[in-house]
């Protein structure tokens, strides 16, 4: 087994939209700022300014986007919204570094996710440490017909992805949250039972997921469940995760103006060593 860690950056519900805006500098990105309930608008500045600091200063195994990619995905405007993020992604990406896709609510219709970025229920692997990537569907009937079959193929791949893993380091993402369970339109629909699979896992299993923008963390049974704040609103945050053979260290950065980069400060310090 490689013990070498793996250190992830995770960025959540960026809400891309076209058309483009030209980029502009700090100053004026900072003087627009506060006048942003979300900085949409701003993405084609903040995204490729965050991935120039991700990939030159933080060099991070890989880079996972937590669903939402797109403010809207569906209809001609969700085509085009797609379109524009895709190629904003291969201006700044980086092909040394890996890039992951969430389906995210934002994100539908699943069809075309899936034909843009692959299968929306997969699992991959990083320096002998596993993750099983889960697809949470829509929020409710207003988004489209509830697909219950993705949350019984997530429990699977959940299931699979634990049982290759053989006892190494694993972790979980998705959009929507496993804690709190059963809030409709925010919890994995088959959270409980993707929560006693974890516990009966040999190590603490973290899960990592966005969709509520405010973040939070908590910790049950001994295992992390965190949801990454957006970065589309204040404070305009991205996380760094590094999972070593027993823990998890997560930091988050948020804009700092004054600086003209994302600053970086500690979140939790979590063990994911072997249970009892």
């Amino acid at each position: 087994m490689n013990q070498r860690s793996c250190r992830f950056v995770q960025i959540a519900d960026v809400h891309y939209v076209v058309p483009t805006h030209a980029r502009v500098g700090w100053p004026e990105l900072v003087e627009k700022l506060p006048e942003q309930v979300r900085a949409c608008e701003l993405i084609d500045s903040m995204l490729p300014a965050a991935l120039e600091q991700i990939y030159t200063e933080i060099r991070p195994d890989f880079v996972v986007y937590t669903g939402d990619q797109v403010n809207a995905g569906w209809d001609e405007e969700g085509l085009a919204n797609q379109h524009g993020w895709q190629q904003l992604l291969a201006e700044y990406g980086s092909d040394a570094v890996p890039t992951y896709h969430v389906f995210g609510n934002h994100d539908r219709p699943r069809e075309r996710f899936i034909e843009i970025y692959g299968e929306s229920i997969y699992s991959f692997e990083c320096n002998g440490r596993h993750f099983a990537v889960l697809d949470s569907g829509v929020m409710g009937p207003e988004e489209g017909a509830i697909d219950l079959t993705v949350a019984d193929r997530g429990i699977d791949e959940l299931a699979g992805m634990l049982a290759a893993a053989d006892g190494a380091p694993a972790a979980v993402l998705l959009h929507f949250y496993m804690i709190p369970t059963g809030i409709e339109g925010y919890s994995f629909r088959r959270a409980e039972e993707a929560i006693r699979i974890l516990a009966g896992y040999d190590r603490i299993v973290p899960v990592f997921n966005g969709h509520a923008h405010g973040g939070r963390a908590e910790v049950v049974g001994g295992a992390p469940y965190l949801t990454a704040r957006s970065f589309i609103e204040a404070p305009f945050a991205f996380h760094l995760h590094e999972l070593t053979e027993d823990v998890l260290r997560t930091d988050e950065y948020v804009l700092d103006p004054k600086r003209g980069k994302w600053s970086g400060y500690t979140k939790g310090v979590y063990d994911i060593g072997l249970r009892g």
